[in-house]
């Protein structure tokens, strides 16, 4: 059987339910504020055990909420972060005028590399730590920002990795809830959700009246128009029944899916003798892509063995694609000239298998034997 993988299959198309749902926002004529994006924010708890959830039009503006609240404004103007992810994670510290100070990634997980315990009062300032491709990163989950978008369906130990701590998650259409966009903010911290909703709501105190217009009310607080469409979150709200339980589907749920591909895959990375990510023991990660690269990525000779590594399997019918290939710190709008080692040999000579409009997630599990024994095959092989 050969291998064709370049097509589109991602995001899946509409089912029944999730065509009705948003039948049914357009039909009430609600388009902001309405009874799908209070079920979003009810599944979002349900689904990672925190008490609170507060819904945006993007992941993008639930970070900038966030970074711009009483509770984690940054005394010293100052965000540490990952170079290794994308640009919308510093874009709302970017606005706010905050100093982003960048540090290298662990080789392993390739997440930010900082102490595990007690890291605030060790770097003086706000901490952006990132679930990069669903890896869970180590730092405390409770003294950090947390950008989720790559994570939703990933547990640590049995539970959510959202059940503590302040997570901010994306609904965009490359994400395992996929939707035109749409964002949310997951936090057990009640003055947090309060202010979060004021924010995405021009700043309004008071609760306004779904469908109607608040020209009217009082505005005693900065605000901004962040908030999701209903039809959106018609869209994500029937999507998240479907992460928990695909009932029209023999592979299950959408994160056991994921999860279940990845992890054959990483088995035959392994056999091959090549690098992939890592993660901690007792972690289920809900795969959203799967990086890999030769076993000597850190070195200089890592470049050759990469590229011969991609145009290899891409030759025997398996895409790839270079996601992350410039590291933050070397985008002119956030630039520093500093060395990041681990961080930019990432960048350069590993790659994610798959392409976002035909991932890992949607190989039937056929494709995915064939791309695992190729995977090998080429492994075993390849120069470094």
């Amino acid at each position: 059987m050969s291998l064709d993988l370049t097509g589109r299959r991602w995001p899946e198309a509409p089912r029944s339910s999730e065509r009705l749902a948003v039948a049914e926002a357009l039909q009430s004529q609600v388009w902001t504020g309405g009874q799908f994006t209070e079920l979003v924010e009810q599944q979002m708890t349900e689904l990672t055990g925190a008490r609170h959830c507060v819904t945006f039009n993007s992941c993008t503006s639930a970070l900038h909420a966030v970074l711009a609240s009483d509770q984690y404004a940054s005394t010293t103007g100052r965000i540490y972060t990952t170079p290794l992810t994308f640009v919308g994670t510093v874009t709302g510290a970017g606005h706010l005028g905050y100093d982003i100070e960048y540090r290298d990634v662990h080789p392993d997980t390739l997440n930010l590399n900082l102490p595990p315990a007690n890291p605030l009062p060790v770097y003086n300032g706000r901490i952006l730590a990132v679930d990069l491709h669903g890896v869970p990163h180590s730092i405390d989950r409770d003294q950090v920002i947390t950008d989720a978008c790559q994570s939703l369906g990933t547990t640590i130990g049995g539970k959510h990795l959202g059940a503590h701590g302040t997570h901010c998650w994306s609904f965009s259409s490359a994400k395992l809830i996929a939707a035109p966009d749409g964002g949310a903010v997951t936090t057990n911290n009640a003055a947090l959700a309060a202010l979060l909703r004021r924010q995405r709501d021009y700043g309004v105190r008071t609760q306004t009246v779904p469908g109607r217009s608040n020209g009217m009310m009082m505005h005693r607080a900065d605000g901004h128009n962040w908030r999701p469409s209903e039809l959106t979150m018609a869209l994500v709200a029937a999507r998240l029944e479907i992460l928990q339980w695909d009932r029209d589907s023999t592979d299950g749920n959408l994160s056991a899916r994921a999860y279940r591909v990845g992890t054959r895959l990483h088995e035959a990375i392994d056999l091959a003798g090549l690098w992939r990510q890592q993660t901690r023991p007792n972690t289920r990660v809900a795969w959203h892509k799967i990086r890999i690269g030769p076993p000597n990525w850190q070195e200089h000779s890592g470049v050759h063995a990469a590229n011969e590594l991609g145009h290899r399997l891409e030759a025997a019918g398996i895409p790839v694609h270079r996601w992350g290939a410039i590291p933050l710190h070397r985008h002119p709008a956030y630039f520093k000239p500093t060395s990041f080692p681990v961080a930019e040999a990432a960048a350069r000579s590993t790659f994610c298998l798959g392409t976002e409009d035909c991932p890992p997630l949607t190989w039937t599990p056929e494709e995915v034997e064939q791309v695992c024994d190729t995977i090998i095959k080429i492994g075993k092989t390849v120069s470094v």
